[in-house]
């Protein structure tokens, strides 16, 4: 079960630093949420424990945040056009 999870978390990371190029951080919330039901809506399918879906669901929410934050971040020291 290594593999799925550092997808989903690779995933999550790409698609935080992609919302923050693009948006204001207010879109975290729904993205969040979108994936809560995703991985739940997963997690159930395929019969996986309740732990499994929120470690889940919580390493997920974490990575969204620190990918956003990442390119917030390499965006703010990026060198200005002369």
């Amino acid at each position: 079960m290594g593999r799925p999870m550092s997808t989903t978390v690779i995933a999550s990371l790409l698609v935080g630093a992609v919302l923050a190029l693009r948006f204001k951080v207010s879109i975290l919330v729904p993205t969040i949420l979108a994936a809560w039901g995703v991985l739940t809506g997963i997690g159930l399918a395929w019969e996986i424990t309740a732990a499994w879906i929120t470690l889940e669901t919580a390493v997920v929410t974490t990575a969204l945040q620190v990918g956003y934050l990442s390119a917030l971040l390499l965006e703010g020291l990026a060198i200005p056009p002369s």
